[in-house]
């Protein structure tokens, strides 16, 4: 049975409470006036003298100011905040290898630059001119492009936009700093490794060739296997879509064909993983079936039996570069793109050919 019980406490007023300490309460109590408070607090636009300046910081202490962000950024013409648009708005995008590790570079950056990050979820659910507007609808003060698709228009617009932005896996504006891998040194390591193992019939599972890495990790593989003189098969050329569904369906194809590669280079280790689930269920082994390399060096790569060779790329150190060119653009300073170098990291889904042993 409820009942209502009433109680003689006497509760506080709100006029009881404590004010936060403004501008003006600095300014009186300095006899100085509101815009030199600013100006000291904000380091700008004008210059304070340092002593006047530190007797403003003393006061704000010991009257418990707290700054308004936006009243600061009226002032600073900064929110302090980064826009990060990801390629897909995929299911648990934030679980993506690839993604995970880009943001985790650009997160850890952007906390020594004091900078907050806004990641925008539903890229891909807007249209280019919709997104356009919500980028520019003064909550960031620049965009970084994480892998964006090659066709993107929205890259065209921002061609003309004055809010800064830069890409990372991708250079498709070419008046952006861009941060890159060297996709076709890692293919060519990848491809090299397994022909000195004594390889020569090699397969590819590409990736998305709505983007750049797809795109060029394809072409690096044909180029090599061409300089090296081996047989390029459209047939053992398949599309992964940078997925382990995409990889499993793929192997499965190679494992029906009468004539099977002994060796196959992916475009990404989430490919690799596909693969791996493959040759498992017909209580097959890797690298017996097949020799495998993948791409990243994601975490799931390492931890697999057999641990993945792949080609490491350093993808949290491209976020972190992105995230200082970016500040640099948005503080008036130059700022250049740069293509990061590949390593082959052998481990134990690559030997020589099971017909070459037997």
């Amino acid at each position: 049975m409820l009942r209502n019980v009433s109680r003689n406490v006497s509760q506080p007023e709100f006029d009881d409470l404590p004010m936060a300490a403004t501008i003006k309460d600095i300014a009186r109590q300095l006899s100085i006036s509101t815009s030199t408070v600013s100006y000291a607090l904000n380091g700008g636009p004008r210059t304070v003298p340092e002593e006047v300046r530190q007797r403003v910081l003393d006061t704000a202490r010991a009257l418990g100011y707290r700054p308004n962000r936006i009243a600061r950024s009226l002032v600073t013409g900064r929110n302090m905040t980064i826009g990060v648009v990801p390629s897909e708005a995929a299911h648990d995008l934030t679980l993506i290898p690839h993604f995970h590790t880009c943001f985790n570079g650009i997160v850890n950056e952007a906390e020594k630059s004091r900078q907050d990050v806004l990641m925008f979820t539903r890229a891909s659910a807007y249209e280019s001119e919709d997104l356009f507007d919500s980028l520019h609808d003064g909550r960031i003060d620049g965009v970084i492009f994480v892998a964006p698709r090659t066709d993107l228009p929205l890259l065209c617009l921002f061609r003309d936009s004055q809010l800064p932005f830069v890409l990372v896996s991708s250079d498709a504006a070419s008046c952006a700093p861009a941060f890159t891998c060297d996709n076709r040194e890692g293919i060519t390591q990848a491809v090299d490794h397994l022909i000195s193992l004594g390889h020569t019939k090699i397969a590819h599972i590409h990736g998305m060739l709505s983007l750049q890495d797809g795109i060029e990790r394809l072409r690096a593989f044909r180029d090599a296997m061409l300089a090296a003189g081996l047989e390029l098969r459209d047939d053992w050329i398949l599309d992964g879509q940078f997925s382990p569904i995409g990889g499993y369906e793929a192997a499965n194809r190679l494992l029906n064909v009468p004539d099977r590669p002994t060796a196959i280079v992916c475009a990404n280790d989430e490919i690799a993983v596909g693969v791996y689930r493959a040759v498992w269920e017909r209580n097959l082994r890797i690298p017996d079936t097949f020799s495998v390399v993948g791409f990243d060096d994601a975490l799931a790569g390492r931890i697999t039996l057999p641990p993945l060779t792949t080609v490491r790329q350093p993808i949290e150190q491209m976020g972190a570069a992105a995230l200082r060119a970016l500040i640099d653009l948005i503080e008036g300073r130059p700022a250049h793109g740069r293509s990061f170098g590949t390593d082959l990291i052998v481990r134990e889904s690559t030997c020589r050919p099971k017909e070459d042993i037997t």
